[in-house]
């Protein structure tokens, strides 16, 4: 009988350690690396940067200038861009830093967009700025893909 309580107290130990060190143990999973996607970030990005370095080329006297409709359609079509990448980050499971960062990256779109056409013109300064803004977003894309690859396939 006491030999029983015996191993059963050193049974409950055991369990108790193990529970403990499975407790203890974290497991971050991440979303695999996906070249596709750093591809259509890659594109996107150097689209952008062309729009905006395009946009600052052209000086306020020329046709149109800067006036929102010149852009309207571009404005659009990296919307729609900036929408699958988001949709594209959202439906991979374990993948809410990419996506958050996609949703900024087009919450801050729309907002530069809406400044536009509510101005309907942008200055040098504010192109500069909005440049900036979106090379360091599609950046933060790019590391994001690029730590996945690097977490997913660890050098030896």
């Amino acid at each position: 009988m006491l030999l029983q309580s015996r191993l059963k107290i050193q049974s409950l130990l055991i369990l108790l350690a193990l529970s403990l060190s499975f407790i203890s143990c974290k497991v971050q999973l991440i979303a695999p690396y996906d070249d596709g996607m750093v591809q259509q970030i890659e594109t996107t990005a150097k689209e952008i940067d062309r729009f905006y370095l395009i946009m600052l080329e052209i000086t306020p006297e020329e046709e149109n200038g800067r006036a929102y409709a010149t852009f309207q359609e571009q404005y659009i079509n990296f919307e729609v861009e900036l929408n699958s990448l988001l949709t594209k980050n959202k439906v991979k499971p374990v993948n809410e830093h990419s996506a958050r960062i996609c949703e900024i990256t087009l919450q801050l779109w729309r907002k530069y967009k809406a400044e536009h056409k509510e101005q309907d013109y942008l200055s040098d300064g504010e192109i500069k700025l909005n440049r900036k803004t979106f090379d360091d977003l599609f950046f933060a894309m790019l590391s994001a893909e690029k730590g996945k690859q690097i977490a997913n396939n660890p050098p030896e």
